[in-house]
This record gives structure tokens, C-alpha cells and sequence, in this order.
């Protein structure tokens, strides 16, 4: 018995450092990304991010793609807006918002995507939050205002935002979209196949981007540098860390799990301190404190009221 106790411990720490380097490693997409941002193009990043995470998991997918079509085909308009709110302008939202804000902000503002659910949810499936989530909503909102703000009032007052920060405002949205519609994955559809599925019409619809981008004369050298990043986001960022993160939900379950995602701010800033001399600012002390009041609203249990 204590042999089985042990072992139910060590599986449940792995669970967590699983949980832990998938923050980590969606962090580092972030500082990637800003620190290569004036060599690759966000669109072209976006387009080869998903194109070689296709070609590395197609030979292991392919199998469960054919078993499971006869089901995915019916669902070919939730696949459509799943890898379009997922992959296409995510992505495409947050590569763009770094060429102008820092990685800091930006896993800042990623903190907020579990609080922008309960509002989406709302409006798709008619899930009605608490007032409790209400509160926390508002309260994370007021902290993303105070971020892209730099908590000046004269900004607010004259809407003229960073544009970096806007994008990813939307991105938070789409990611929240994304969360929302994909509980509607249907029964038959494997957790592989959806994976490969969302990769391969990623890459279909992040074409015309990509070639639009070409077409404006925003082209990537091929260069170590280069060809590096897009080893990282594609094989680290859309494949290490999803199947890490899986594995540890499966393990101790989506509620526990849920709260590793805030460690995604704290390793954005620790990394994008370290490799790209980006500093905490005085704004971002309020704009937290805002954030994870929202965050405890939002996430405490009934009985803990």
C-alpha cells in the first residue's frame, strides 16, 4: 500500500511539472516571437509554425485521422471556426501584437483568457455566469485597461492605445472562443486526430496570409536564427507543450490544472527579463493586483463564499 501511495505521488508531481513546463514553454513562445520580430514576418511565422507541426505529426496521426473522418466530416463548420479562432487569428493576433508590445504584457494579458470564457460562453451556449464572475470579469478588464494604458488616464480618455496591446485583446478573445466551442467536440473524434485536423486546415487557411504578406515584400531569410524559432513554436510550442499539458489534465483534472496557466505571466516576464532586458514597470503592480483579484473572484467555489 505504501508502494501504491508513492507512486500515485510521484505520478501527480509529474502531473504538475508536466502542467508547469507547458506554461513555461507557451512562455517562451512569447519572448520568441518578440525577440525575432523584426526577422520574421508575424503571418509567415504563423503559416510554418503549423506547417511543420504537420509534418512531424502527420506520420503518427494519419491512421486516426482515416478512423475517425466518417464522424469529423459532419462537423466540418466546427472544424472550420475551431481552427479559425484557434490557430488562423490567435496566433496571427499574437505575432502581430509583438512587434509593438512586450512579452511581458503579452502573457499578462493571456492571464485574463480564463475570465473571458464565462462572457463568451454566455453568449454562445446562453451559460449564465454568477455574479461572483461577473465581478471577476469586470475586475480583470479594469487591469487589462490599466496595462495598456500604463495607467494614464489621458490615454484612456483619448482611446490611444499601443497597437500591439489591441492585438492582443482580440487574440484573448479568440482564445476564449476557441475554449468555449471546443466542449463541443464530438464523440468518435480522438484527441490526435483533432490535433492533426486543426494543424492541416490551419495551414490551408494561413496560406493566403502568408502569401498576402510575401506579396507586401515582408519576407524571412533562411538563417540558423530563423530556422530555429520556427523549430521552437512549431515542435515545442504546438506539440511538446499541448501533449504535456494533456497528459497533466488527465492526471488531476481541468480544474486543478486550470490555475498552471497563470503561471504563463510569471515565466514571460522572468524570461523576457533575461534574454530580452525588458523590465516590470510601476503600471503592471496595479494591473496585476486587479488581474488575480479577478481571478480569485472568478475561480472560488461556492462553498469557499
Amino acid at each position: 500500500m505504501k508502494v501504491r501511495a508513492n507512486l500515485k505521488v510521484d505520478s501527480t508531481t509529474l502531473s504538475y511539472l508536466l502542467l508547469a513546463m507547458s506554461s513555461a514553454i507557451w512562455a517562451g513562445n512569447f519572448v520568441v516571437a518578440r525577440a525575432m520580430h523584426g526577422d520574421i514576418p508575424p503571418l509567415t511565422l504563423n503559416f510554418y509554425r503549423w506547417g511543420v507541426a504537420l509534418i512531424v505529426l502527420a506520420p503518427f496521426a494519419i491512421r486516426s485521422v482515416i478512423a475517425d473522418w466518417p464522424v469529423l466530416r459532419q462537423h466540418l463548420k466546427w472544424l472550420l471556426a475551431l481552427t479559425m479562432s484557434g490557430v488562423v487569428l490567435f496566433h496571427s493576433f499574437v505575432y502581430t501584437a509583438l512587434q509593438t508590445t512586450t512579452a511581458i504584457n503579452a502573457g499578462l494579458m493571456i492571464a485574463v483568457i480564463p475570465i473571458f470564457i464565462p462572457g463568451v460562453a454566455w453568449v454562445i451556449h446562453r451559460d449564465r455566469p454568477t455574479a461572483r464572475q461577473m465581478a471577476g470579469i469586470v475586475a480583470s478588464i479594469a487591469g487589462v485597461l490599466v496595462i495598456i494604458s500604463r495607467a494614464d488616464l489621458d490615454v484612456l480618455a483619448s482611446l490611444t492605445f499601443q497597437a500591439g496591446d489591441l492585438w492582443m485583446l482580440a487574440a484573448v478573445a479568440m482564445w476564449a472562443f476557441y475554449s468555449v466551442i471546443l466542449k463541443d467536440r464530438p464523440d468518435g473524434v480522438s484527441a490526435k486526430t483533432l490535433v492533426v485536423s486543426i494543424a492541416g486546415a490551419g495551414v490551408v487557411l494561413t496560406a493566403p496570409l502568408y502569401l498576402w504578406e510575401l506579396g507586401r515584400g515582408l519576407t524571412m531569410d533562411i538563417n540558423v536564427a530563423n530556422l530555429v524559432t520556427i523549430g521552437y513554436v512549431a515542435v515545442f510550442a504546438s506539440i511538446v507543450a499541448y501533449f504535456a499539458w494533456n497528459r497533466g489534465v488527465a492526471e488531476i483534472g481541468a480544474i486543478r490544472a486550470g490555475p498552471f496557466l497563470h503561471l504563463l505571466p510569471v515565466f514571460s516576464a522572468l524570461l523576457a527579463m533575461a534574454f530580452l532586458g525588458e523590465r516590470v514597470e510601476i503600471f503592471h503592480i496595479p494591473g496585476v493586483a486587479l488581474i488575480v483579484t479577478g481571478i480569485w473572484l472568478a475561480t472560488r467555489s461556492d462553498h469557499e463564499s
